[in-house]
């Protein structure tokens, strides 16, 4: 009996000490509801959550954590967030199929400054993702549309799917998009002209997120069936399976170079992996909380993890974790500047911004429309103006 004694002893001691290791951390918790989203800036500076309640929160990463602006500008659930990697451009969508784009500078009073809203989706966006040369941005909904939008060109380029896009991946080469389906278990990698190349087979629940490593040799996915895998893109073969989590794996992430890897899951656990080694370095408890989203700093030094406690709150935030890992100096690209190329069709692009193409009865008309919730996006429908007080769409 002695042993079985010494084990409850043991078990207790464990609870106490994960309980405890929770306790002592900051908890930033300035949402009214669960975060959905959370990424760090480029250059490491700032820390931006998306929550269930239409807000975006950007707050410094230093040591007063200091919220420097809110954002409302979404009806509905923030799902993702994606910068330029020379930082000075923000996306963010949601479930009200808006896809806006902000000038992001901390040389303003205002850092995020709406610039753009497109409807390139028909319905809830689940995610966003920046393209790497800074000139393409890429859109996945629940309308099962995989959407390029080219900025240069002012043009949208869709592969229509089947189903619910949950997850999605690109090269940095952009020739290769990497897709999962809601309530399916099976990657689908597409070429630039939508046409299906292969399909990873190995989960056995539905995909939560995908990334694609830098060298454009392997993708990682992460899924409810509580594992983390790694695919050799050629051969379309399985390569390794992270197996550390005992929950739905909700999220990953890796650093800019590829180095390291993330994952956090609804069992309140965190991993820190080395990638190229696939061995697990760090794991962090945070004992009664559901991790819901994560983002790993470009510098090396934390993890922004998007955590809500098991009973309802009043406030839902993020903690900040503490990798011990070596700082990296980050190195931000020159800033990208789009040149528009000039139009040899009729406009047919998701903004046409000619405040001359409506008139003052008009405008006021579209804003009580707008105020009392009438007009509602749809499949045809551009965005011919955006401004602080109204948006005005034409079919």
């Amino acid at each position: 009996m002695r042993p079985f004694y010494f084990l409850i002893i043991f078990f207790f001691c464990l609870i106490f000490i994960t309980n405890a290791q929770s306790d002592q951390l900051e908890y930033q918790a300035h949402h009214k509801d669960d975060i959905t989203a959370i990424e760090f800036s480029p250059n490491a500076n700032y820390i931006v959550s998306g929550s269930w309640d239409e807000s975006i929160i950007i707050q410094r990463n230093d040591s007063t954590h200091k919220v420097v602006q809110k954002i409302q500008d979404n009806r509905g659930a923030i799902r993702s967030i994606s910068f330029s990697r020379d930082g000075y451009h923000m996306i963010t969508g949601g479930q009200d199929g808006k896809l806006n784009v902000y000038h992001f500078n901390d040389s303003f009073f205002s850092i995020a400054t709406l610039d753009t809203t497109l409807i390139i989706n028909q319905s809830q966006i689940n995610k966003l993702i920046y393209g790497p040369g800074m000139r393409i941005i890429f859109s996945a909904g629940d309308d099962g549309r995989f959407i390029a939008y080219d900025i240069a060109k002012d043009r949208v380029i869709p592969i229509k799917t089947s189903r619910p896009i949950s997850a999605a991946g690109v090269a940095i080469d952009r020739m290769s998009y990497f897709i999962a389906h809601e309530k399916k278990a099976d990657i689908i990698q597409y070429d630039i002209m939508g046409r299906k190349l292969k399909s990873f087979l190995g989960h056995t629940d539905q995909i939560t997120d995908v990334l694609v490593t830098i060298d454009r040799k392997y993708i990682i996915s992460s899924s409810e069936d509580k594992t983390v895998r790694i695919w050799e893109i050629r051969s379309g073969k399985e390569l390794f399976a992270f197996k550390d989590h005992r929950w739905t794996v909700t999220d990953i992430a890796t650093d800019p170079l590829g180095k390291y890897l993330v994952s956090g899951s609804l069992d309140g656990t965190v991993h820190l992996y080395h990638l190229k080694n696939r061995e697990l370095i760090k794991t962090f408890n945070l004992a009664g909380y559901k991790i819901n989203a994560l983002a790993f700093s470009p510098n090396y030094t934390n993890i922004a993890v998007a955590a809500q406690k098991d009973e309802s709150s009043d406030f839902a935030g993020y903690f900040l974790l503490e990798t011990n890992l070596k700082h990296r100096a980050v190195k931000i690209p020159k800033r990208y500047i789009v040149k528009k190329q000039p139009k040899k069709k009729k406009l047919s692009s998701p903004l046409i911004n000619k405040p001359s193409l409506v008139n003052t009865k008009e405008i006021n008309s579209l804003k009580k429309d707008i105020n009392s919730n009438k007009i509602k996006p749809k499949s045809n429908e551009k965005v011919i103006k955006k401004t602080d007080q109204i948006e005005i769409r034409i079919d």
